[in-house]
């Protein structure tokens, strides 16, 4: 189950996609996103769920099956409004995720987690928004990798059982995609904003024009009443403050992926991340997003983070596997 580790090199490319990284970062990332879909679950859809899926709520069987609808493929599965149906699916939809939480036969629970989500979420399209999209893509994702190889019951079984000892390591590429994937989130984000509102017309002066240059859209999104958790005349942050937020956050994500690429400006970034996302949820209504991206962090985790969690293993009595200790002499990025 440990991963062979591949001969080191110098070059950047092989190493980042071919050197073996700890198990525990994509292992973070899958119980960082099954606790946000819990809370998910539990705070918005629970409550509401005759509202959202029943005959008398907003979203009857039938309402988005018209012509006027494109079709999901998911509406062969799971298209009623027979509460009697629709409250055992979603009972069995929190079972998966807390199976998923814990990593009990982790490539069946993630593709049934995937699929239930998915089933949910087309169920009714107006509820959709990017928080959902957000985290459909890191289920996705992690369907593709070996998210259940630590911290998990998996790999509790087989230590058990003896097969595996010492810090698991897999191949990297699954892991890499998904940091891809979040440096496309956050830079394709910040691009939109600054494209401005007379992107490509008129004048090249006036294709840089709108609210993130002139650093108002802080300001303005504190002012959407039914955005907000509170009212401007209850939180009066001046333009002075907002200003600077509204240039700092747009050119933070512009340039994540520049700053991803060494050490310490990584840590700045991630941890402005956390205070950004925080942030938002504190203040504007934007229902779980922010927590479902903030779930990919776990695979920034550094391999020597992790290891500081090792403990030493008896080579008499479980050898340690060739894997692991050749890749303990160092830690992948």
């Amino acid at each position: 189950m440990n991963a062979v580790l591949s001969p080191q090199s110098d070059n950047f490319w092989v190493r980042f996609w071919h050197q073996p990284v700890r198990a525990e970062r994509l292992a973070l990332m899958r119980i960082l996103l099954a606790l946000a879909l819990l809370g998910d679950q539990f705070c918005q859809f629970l409550p509401n769920l005759a509202h959202f899926y029943g005959p008398d709520g907003v979203g009857p069987d039938g309402l988005f099956k018209s012509q006027l609808v494109s079709w999901k493929w998911t509406y062969a599965f799971f298209s009623t409004d027979n509460m009697t149906i629709i409250y055992p699916a979603f009972a069995l939809w929190v079972v998966v995720t807390v199976l998923f939480l814990f990593g009990w036969r982790t490539r069946w629970t993630t593709f049934a987690l995937w699929f239930l989500t998915r089933c949910f979420i087309d169920r009714n399209p107006d509820l959709r928004n990017k928080g959902d999209d957000t985290l459909q893509v890191a289920l996705f994702l992690l369907l593709l990798s070996p998210c259940g190889q630590a911290l998990s019951l998996d790999v509790w079984r087989l230590r058990r059982k003896g097969l595996v000892t010492g810090p698991v390591w897999v191949k990297p590429w699954s892991l890499r995609l998904i940091q891809l994937q979040l440096c496309l989130i956050y830079c394709t984000t910040g691009l939109v904003k600054l494209k401005g509102t007379h992107w490509m017309e008129g004048s090249f002066l006036e294709w840089f024009q709108g609210t993130w240059w002139d650093g108002r859209s802080v300001h303005f999104v504190l002012n959407l009443t039914e955005r907000g958790h509170w009212a401007y005349a209850q939180l009066p942050l001046p333009f002075w403050i907002t200003m600077p937020m509204t240039y700092t956050s747009v050119w933070w994500e512009c340039l994540f992926p520049l700053l991803m690429l060494n050490r310490w400006t990584r840590r700045l970034a991630l941890t402005m991340g956390v205070l950004f996302h925080v942030g938002i949820s504190v203040v504007i209504e934007v229902g779980f997003f922010g927590f479902y991206t903030l779930s990919f962090y776990g695979a920034w985790t550094p391999d020597r983070f992790w290891s500081r969690f090792d403990k030493p293993v008896n080579t008499e009595r479980h050898p340690v596997p060739l894997a692991a200790s050749l890749l303990m002499k160092g830690a992948s990025r």
